[in-house]
């Protein structure tokens, strides 16, 4: 009797680049966009994390947080508070204390779609 051995399929590495593009950040491979992250002006000072994707070919790698922790610096750099709308942001923020500096949590929370954030994980 002859056993085969099953292959397995590695990905190859794939360099992923990270540009901001206007109220977004965008994560682009070979193939296109791989990810992004979108938010928008509540007033001078708040930011909403409104969307947050990764296309599933690529999760699991840590690219959602990445996103995310661009936005936050850029807020940090700039005086801001974020409401995180999105769910995925919004559970980021709930379980990491180190958004706590940032998060605009006295602000409304009408802000919150729970389907902004389809496709993360």
């Amino acid at each position: 009797m002859m056993i085969e051995r099953e292959q397995t399929q590695t990905r190859p590495e794939e360099e992923i680049v990270a540009h901001k593009q206007g109220n977004s950040y965008v994560l682009q491979g070979v193939g296109g966009i791989v990810g992004e992250i979108t938010y928008r002006l509540v007033d001078v000072d708040t930011w909403v994390i409104d969307h947050t994707f990764v296309d599933g070919y690529y999760r699991g790698r840590g690219l959602a947080k990445q996103l995310l922790d661009f936005v936050v610096e850029e807020a940090r750099e700039r005086g801001r508070k974020i409401i995180p709308s999105c769910s995925y942001a919004l559970r980021q923020f709930e379980a990491d204390p180190s958004y706590a500096d940032v998060w605009a949590k006295e602000k409304p929370t009408s802000y919150s779609d729970s389907y902004s954030s389809d496709g993360v994980k």
